[in-house]
């Protein structure tokens, strides 16, 4: 990357953080060459302010937030499509048989493309910790069965967490194990990822640094190692929607596999490219894939210079990627904008600016 890109990259993260978009930031840049990717990654900023200064490093791990539902539930699903353990077509009312009659038609399909017509997200967590921790599953999983929906399925395209928290809950079912151990088994270890991608309360954690980002509504314990989702918090640090922790290096690497799969450049030992691919096209008319979103043609945090058949996700905590198949790249940023507050979305602005940065010719 030329010496004058480089300069405009510095001044947008420097004036970012005087402004209070996030106070500690990582962005990588990945292109293809031919025979491996040429990269750029840079640290900006404090995993924390108080009680001391911590300069972030590039060993630091990253809530990733919403970035667990492409890179947790949905390949891990994938490994169950191809062991014929679960198929695309499998309803809510062929696993779970006390569904209720509305929604015993709704597909995995449907859940990972939302448009199941769930609501986006409920506040579950206001009853979830008054109940003992043995019994929260069973409860949120009864009190989204029992939502009214707002649509038909496979009427609309609403983004919700509720779809991928019934994934999560279906994968444990069908496995009889929490997601956490099954990705580290089956997806990231084959990778060498083990280390980099990671549920914080499944292993020792003691020894990891981790950004902050603020503090926990009902304890007021700084969120450092804890998810900030309300709801996978209340539920053990360990949901479908969210609680998947990572570096920097991390979710770079494993963009650039889902890209070399995408491209048959690699396998992966759990599941095939044929399915991944399938995975990766666009559901209908809508701007998701089976669990991914897609530029839009307007206002996308992809910005202007992404090609139409990139897919990315973005994350509430203010992480994001994006990988273009066609222009052989990936750009990965990981922030902690909640820091500030979750009202604070200087965010929306800065995504875009920086995509354009990276990508411009």
């Amino acid at each position: 990357m030329d010496k004058k890109r480089i300069e405009k990259i510095e001044k947008l993260f420097l004036t970012s953080l005087n402004n209070k978009v996030f106070s500690a930031a990582g962005v990588s840049f990945s292109r293809w060459n031919g025979e491996g990717y040429n990269s750029f990654r840079k640290y900006y900023g404090f995993t924390r302010k108080e009680p001391f200064d911590k300069k972030l490093e590039k060993g630091d791990f990253f809530d990733l937030a919403s970035l667990s539902k492409a890179l947790v539930t949905v390949p891990v699903l994938l490994a169950l499509f191809e062991k014929k353990q679960l198929k695309p077509d499998t309803t809510l009312g062929d696993i779970f048989f006390s569904c209720p009659e509305d929604k015993r038609r709704i597909s995995v399909k449907e859940l990972m493309s939302h448009n199941s017509g769930f609501v986006s997200h409920r506040e579950y967590f206001n009853e979830l910790i008054r109940i003992p921790e043995q019994n929260r599953k069973e409860y949120i999983l009864k009190q989204i069965l029992d939502e009214k929906l707002q649509s038909q399925k496979g009427v609309i395209h609403c983004y919700s967490d509720l779809g991928f928290i019934l994934l999560g809950l279906i994968i444990e079912k069908i496995t009889g194990k929490e997601i956490d151990e099954v990705s580290q088994k089956i997806i990231y270890t084959p990778l060498e990822l083990q280390k980099d991608l990671i549920f914080p309360n499944s292993i020792e954690n003691h020894t990891h640094t981790y950004v902050d980002t603020g503090n926990c509504l009902w304890s007021k314990e700084r969120l450092s190692g804890l998810v900030h989702d309300d709801n996978c918090r209340a539920m053990g640090g360990v949901a479908g929607h969210a609680g998947l922790f990572g570096t920097l290096s991390g979710v770079m690497k494993f963009c650039e596999q889902l890209l070399d799969q995408w491209k048959d450049r690699a396998q992966h030992p759990a599941y095939s490219n044929r399915l991944l691919r399938e995975t990766l096209k666009r559901v209908g008319e809508s701007t998701w894939t089976m669990g991914f979103n897609m530029v839009s043609s307007r206002g996308s945090s992809s910005g202007k210079y992404f090609s139409e058949k990139s897919v990315g996700h973005l994350g509430f905590t203010g992480t994001s990627f994006w990988i273009d198949p066609e222009k052989d790249c990936i750009v990965v940023l990981l922030t902690n904008r909640v820091c500030y507050g979750v009202d604070n979305w200087k965010i929306k602005d800065f995504r875009p600016a920086l995509h354009d940065l990276l990508m411009e010719d």
